[in-house]
């Protein structure tokens, strides 16, 4: 059974067991120009018991191409065969989707809704936090597994699965590197999600940390660039899903992985100290080339002299981790970052063996303090 696009629940708890597809619609706030700001999940019962992934994106606004893939779960996944339960939820930040903008456009101390988590800090009203903490109750507390995607905005790509490090449970940390090689990019970034900023105020810090939820996220992909190259991020996306719906067990379906990965830990940004127009030195680019020190990888031009006022260039030897198209820029826009080659972290290692792990218990997320 799957409900009708008009149907839907005011949260996952109401949802029935009935296999098929659902619609969940659970307001958030109002916001001043009387928009109801709403947070939407699609959830996909199974036909038997299981775990629960939650696949999620849109925290920052700017974020969208992750949406042809969604559109692909949604349309091809079906309740035949698989065991648990799959949360999707494709935009988690509609105010700061509607202008495409990475940020809410507002006055508060904090309009990142990835810096907002309500990882037992005191509450506030604004509209990051609130939409945050509407992720963090109405669907993170429901689930067993997490997947968010960050992938580049309109003129940049990026090219890797990223991973939390230092969770202080060891079994959340064992689990978040075996769903990371289960999702099959041939590049992952190892993280110290907890003792870097934003900590357990992003989605992957507090599931973690805070939940004891495995994660990882996937930065796979961008916009404006060639269809097939697009139409290729979004299916590595959507395969990368699945395979971890195989792995977890919730689906027999097999995985299909690399024959080695790239993992680091460490990246150096290129990134432009002065605005103007990126001209790439190299189109199309590859991710995971190798790059040597001082190569040239694109020159910012200025729109009103239309001469060169800056060049990018690769901080050392490494490789390729992630790159933009010719788009305007402004000082410290997206545009290349270099993984050092020879730091001790950065290494290639073949496809490990990997099986169904047991789910880890829950743990329930503290009172914050002050008001919700």
């Amino acid at each position: 059974m799957t409900d009708s696009p008009t149907d839907h629940y005011p949260d996952v708890e109401s949802v029935p067991t009935t296999p098929g597809w659902h619609l969940v619609r659970a307001p958030v706030t109002t916001d001043l120009n009387g928009m109801e700001v709403t947070l939407w999940v699609h959830v996909l019962q199974g036909a038997e018991p299981g775990p629960t992934l939650t696949v999620m994106s849109g925290l920052h606004g700017n974020e969208w191409h992750h949406l042809h893939a969604f559109k692909a779960l949604r349309d091809g996944l079906t309740p035949d065969g698989l065991r648990g339960r799959l949360l999707l939820v494709p935009v988690a930040n509609q105010v700061s989707f509607g202008p495409l903008r990475r940020h809410l456009n507002d006055d508060s101390d904090n309009a990142d809704a990835n810096r907002a988590f309500p990882a037992g800090a005191t509450r506030h009203t604004w509209l990051a936090e609130q939409i945050a903490t509407a992720v963090a109750e109405r669907v993170l507390a429901h689930t067993d597994y997490m997947l968010d995607f960050h992938l580049g905005m309109w003129g940049a790509t990026l090219g890797s699965t990223i991973v939390g490090t230092d969770f202080s449970d060891p079994l959340v940390r064992d689990q978040c590197r075996d769903l990371a090689f289960a999702f099959g990019t041939p590049m992952i970034y190892r993280s110290k999600v907890v003792a870097h900023f934003p900590g357990p105020r992003s989605s992957h810090g507090y599931a973690g940390e805070i939940l004891r939820v495995p994660s990882c996220g996937s930065m796979l992909g961008g916009a404006g660039f060639d269809r097939d190259e697009e139409r290729g991020w979004t299916e590595a996306n959507a395969r990368g899903v699945r395979n971890v719906l195989g792995y977890l067990g919730m689906t027999d379906e097999a995985l299909v992985l690399p024959e080695r990965f790239l993992v680091y830990e460490t990246v150096q940004r290129v990134n432009p100290r002065v605005g103007g127009l990126l001209a790439p030195a190299r189109l199309p680019e590859r991710f995971g080339r190798e790059v040597t020190a001082d190569e040239v990888l694109g020159h910012v031009v200025s729109p009103y002299t239309l001469e060169p006022i800056e060049t990018l260039r690769a901080p050392f030897d490494g490789y390729l981790a992630y790159w933009a198209r010719d788009y305007p820029l402004r000082p410290g826009d997206w545009a290349y970052c270099v993984i050092p080659a020879d730091h001790p972290a950065t290494e290639w290692v073949e496809a490990p063996e990997l099986v169904a792990p047991t789910v880890i218990p829950r743990r329930a997320a503290a009172p914050s303090k002050g008001r919700p």
